[in-house]
């Protein structure tokens, strides 16, 4: 009987038991009321059966297991936000209950009360690592690059430069699309950090790798930078004038309008502070207008330059379907340069020596043009089209002096030369991606096309005046060099690619790809002397050269990707044949060269939980020799350094294998990032040069040598104390290389290793103190090895700095950069220990703060001595080149600003307020991303 009635009471509750058991997913996004996600939000869901609780991501997005009966209620709550209370209807056919994207209105009545929460400032997504730009504070109005100093592993120097996992970042983009070319210091030092909302650096393989998730060979490492979306429309930019001692001078503007996916930015600016707006790839400086940093000197690859610079950059939505974006940049500048060096050779047979100064003066032009389209006809298809066009020329004339030295024989060298160039970049490149019905499926098909000119005039003016003392009495000749130097240059590449992906299983993909390279190089060097005492003119036919050749690879790949719950990996194998040709018109000289190369390829990424992840990857490429290298004629334009091309050069193969660990602790804030990375050569195109056995003179040629390899580390360790008001890191650079080269036919394996521990410590007090007080200690150690000769080269390097700004009375700040730098190893006729301290004060005024005036002085001890020393195997030069001495600047700053939706005086993600009424920065990320507005 008892059976009985448990069965009778089991059959009537078993559907209520199926129901317990069958779960519902509930899912959402929470904003605020600008559009911003909200992270860390209280989210939970009542039914007549059950009820559960969790919080939203750093995204916004909630998604809960709930078991549902016929209805759902949902309670999402924040502090400092109104709570979003409201019931739905459920039917059992539904799998899924999606409450799209709920809006929070912020609650005027408790602004007040708001405290100061932590934020989440740093997320790991495998290829990416994301900082939040509110997690790092810094004054109203200073620019991208104040915040990105304070981002642990990631340095920026006194030139903008900035330096990610111990690798140079080449390219910035906003909002994910380029921002005037790529310019990295343009955007950083020009864009203000309170509309940021995080700064995201990359690890970019390419278009056709973003599209197909097949990932091999070398990343390129760039910045992207996120506007927040309640500063995504509005109007911005400041202007700066500024005038001081030794005739110093800048001025500049830069005015924004953004309207989410409308934007554009004009700059523009003049100076000859050596300060470059715009970088056409050499290395320039950003310039910065609002909180500019200080100009050490020299930033502009040294002399004093006058920068005058304009540049206007675009992005428009063309309808739902197209996108497009561009730039337009232009630099004009003048120069002038001072430079001493002095260098010493390193073989067995002879040691050489050279003491040299020089001047010159010049001018250039540089002007840009990029543009890109982006095409989406639908959800499954993505074309991208991207001309560009560069122009550039410059002229130059300088006088040297040098006196080269050895045993016997001194060489006494007066030059003068004039050089006139220009040149044109032009070209395209496109893309076209369809993925189909199943996403793992998808054709990639793109190409390249690059036509690039060059023409130079030369003018050459030589005098050698040469002492020989194995004669008794001693010999001396005089040598004149008159020549006349046109080279022209043509080179066009093209590159076609495709790729097809197939899904074999689940979660295993197979790609097959093909990639087709050609380039096409016409070098012509056409030498005409002049006779110093006839002044007649003569074709030199030895000097003179028409050289022709061409380098075409190809690459056939399959490769395989898989994944797991916590892996993903990539493995194939890359067959390659290389076919280089060359043909020296009219000498009959001609050069074939042909190889087969198969090159694995492998990349394997596990993640030990969302914000830990190791990546190792495996690839290799062949490299082209140049056509300096190429060519077989000699180019005596200096007798002292004649150099000879190869023409039976074969083409480099490498082969790279790298390792990168990333870990970050979100409770604690502490950050770890190590990479590590090996590189060999094979077939490594090394310099074979020959010295005189009866003067002072050298001949330098080419050819190609195994035994190349280096390897290479970097690791930091970061930890915040106190909510990130003081922070303390530590890092440590190495590298190792192992080189070949030759000195008169004899070997030389060669070695250089470095090593570079550092520390930093910084003190972030809001409306205190912003500090940094950093210290480095570098070792190198390079050996110079033939078969019986042996030479150890050993340098030290330690480096103090002291870096921040204090702030009084609201509104007035002093700044400082101090550093103090100890050289052990240079020569002591030079201060190779120069303390440099640079210092300012400045008083913000008017209303909502948007004037400063601010006085600088640069190099105050005056000791930029701008001193620098290579160590090669062969060789070691010690050089001074002119630098800015020390001078005083008086600038005023005007910057203005209005925003949709009121508010419009910022701080780095948290919103200025009035005294007591406190503030709201929830975890997940300030101002946008965090939090509610105070009553106005």
């Amino acid at each position: 009987m008892k059976r009985l009635v448990c069965l009778v009471i089991f059959a009537a509750f078993w559907p209520c038991l199926l129901q317990a058991q069958h779960k519902t997913a509930l899912r959402g996004n929470v904003t605020d009321s600008n559009g911003a996600p909200l992270p860390s939000v209280t989210v939970k869901a009542f039914s007549a059966t059950d009820s559960t609780t969790g919080i939203t991501d750093d995204n916004g997005i909630f998604s809960l297991q709930l078991a549902i009966k016929d209805s759902v209620r949902l309670v999402v709550s924040a502090v400092g936000y109104q709570a979003y209370d409201r019931t739905k209807k459920w039917s059992a056919a539904e799998a899924a209950l999606s409450w799209g994207t709920l809006s929070l209105t912020p609650d005027a009545s408790v602004l007040g009360e708001i405290i100061v929460t932590s934020v989440n400032p740093i997320t790991v997504k495998e290829d990416t690592i994301e900082y939040k730009a509110s997690a790092y504070k810094v004054r109203e109005g200073a620019p991208i690059e104040d915040a990105i100093k304070k981002m642990p592993d990631i340095t920026v120097d006194k030139d903008g430069q900035i330096t990610a996992q111990g690798k140079p970042v080449s390219r910035v983009r906003v909002n994910g699309k380029d921002f005037f070319g790529g310019d990295v210091q343009t955007a950083t030092r020009n864009l203000p950090a309170d509309i940021v909302d995080n700064i995201q650096i990359i690890d970019d393989y390419g278009d056709q790798a973003n599209l197909t998730g097949i990932k091999s060979g070398e990343p390129e490492k760039i910045l992207n930078i996120n506007i927040r979306k309640d500063r995504n429309r509005g109007l911005f930019g400041n202007a700066t004038v500024a005038g001081g001692t030794e005739g110093r001078f800048t001025g500049g503007i830069s005015a924004n309008r953004f309207r989410d996916e409308q934007q554009l930015s004009l700059l523009a600016s003049i100076n000859n502070t050596n300060t470059p707006t715009f970088n056409f790839g050499g290395g320039g400086r950003g310039g910065g207008m609002r909180g500019m940093n200080f100009n050490t000197g020299g930033g502009f690859g040294g002399g004093i330059t006058t920068m005058r610079s304009a540049g206007l950059n675009f992005r428009d939505q063309w309808g739902k379907k197209l996108s497009v974006y561009g730039s337009y940049s232009f630099t004009s500048s003048s120069s002038r340069n001072e430079s001493t060096s002095f260098s010493q050779d390193i073989n067995p047979l002879n040691i050489r020596s050279t003491n040299r100064s020089s001047n010159s003066e010049g001018s250039s032009l540089n002007q840009r043009l990029t543009l890109n389209a982006e095409y989406r006809p639908d959800t499954m298809t993505f074309i991208k089209v991207s001309p560009y066009f560069s122009h550039s020329k410059s002229e130059q004339e300088g006088r040297s002096q040098s006196l080269i030295q050895r045993p016997l024989y001194q060489t006494l060298q007066n030059s003068r030369n004039a050089n006139e160039s220009s040149s044109i970049n032009t070209g395209g490149n496109f893309s076209y991606s369809r993925r189909f019905k199943n996403k793992a499926r998808s054709l990639n098909i793109s190409g390249e096309f690059n036509y690039s000119y060059r023409n130079q005039d030369q003018e050459q003016h030589n005098r050698y005046q040469n002492t020989d003392s194995t004669y008794v009495p001693v010999l001396e000749t005089d040598t004149i060099q008159q020549q006349s130097i046109n080279l022209h240059n043509v080179n066009t590449q093209t590159n076609l690619k495709a790729s097809y992906t197939q899904p074999l299983m689940t979660r295993l993909v197979l790609e097959l790809s093909y990639d087709w390279n050609r380039s096409v190089t016409r070098n012509d060097r056409t030498v005409i002397d002049n006779d110093p005492f006839t002044n007649i003119k003569a074709f030199n036919p030895d000097q003179s050269n028409y050289f022709d050749y061409s380098f075409i690879t190809n690459r056939i790949g399959t490769s395989l990707k898989g994944s797991g719950i916590k892996f993903n990996y990539v493995a194939g194998v890359t067959l390659q044949p290389i076919l280089l040709e060359g043909e020296s018109v009219g000498k009959e000289i001609r050069t074939r060269y042909s190889n087969f190369n198969v090159i694995p390829v492998a990349r394997f990424v596990y993640n030990f939980s969302r914000s830990n992840t190791l990546t190792a990857t495996y690839g290799g490429q062949a490299r082209q020799p140049g056509f300096m290298q190429l060519q077989p004629v000699a180019d005596s334009s200096n007798l002292n350094n004649i150099v000879i091309g190869n023409p039976d050069l074969e083409a480099e193969q490498n082969n790279r294998f790298t390792l990168q660990y990333n870990k970050f602790d979100s409770k604690s804030g502490n950050s770890l990032f190590a990479n590590v990375s090996f590189d060999q050569t094979n077939n490594k195109i090394v310099s074979n040069r020959f010295n005189s056995t009866n003067g002072t003179g050298r001949t330098t040629t080419y050819l190609n040598a195994d035994g190349f390899y280096m390897l290479s580390g970097n690791a930091s360790y970061t930890r915040p104390f106190n909510k990130r008001k003081y922070t303390a890191g530590v890092s440590v650079n190495g590298q190792y290389n192992n080189n070949i080269s030759f000195t008169d036919n004899l070997r030389n394996r060669g070695n250089n290793w470095s090593v570079r521990p550092s520390a930093n410590f910084r003190v972030d007090l809001e409306n205190i103190i912003d500090a940094s007080l950093n210290v480095s200690y570098s070792v190198s150690q390079t050996t110079t090895r033939y078969t019986a000769f042996t030479n150890v080269t050993k340098a030290r390097t330690l480096n103090l700095g002291l870096n921040g700004r204090n702030y009084f009375f609201k509104d007035f700040t002093l700044g400082y950069d101090v550093t103090q730098i100890f050289n052990y190893g240079f020569s002591r006729s030079v201060n190779s220990n120069p303390i440099v301290v640079n210092v300012y004060t400045e008083y913000r005024f008017l209303k909502n703060k948007i004037a400063t005036v601010r006085l600088q002085g640069f190099d105050l001890f005056n000791q930029n001595t701008g001193i620098s020393r290579d160590v090669s195997e062969t060789t070691i030069i010690e050089s001074r080149s002119l630098r800015l001495a020390r001078y005083f600047l008086l600038s005023l700053n005007i910057r203005l600003q209005k925003f949709a939706g009121g508010n419009n005086r910022q701080r780095n993600g948290s919103t200025e307020r009035p005294r007591g009424s406190g503030e709201n920065r929830r975890n997940g990320g300030g101002g946008n991303g965090g939090g509610g507005r105070s009553a106005r």
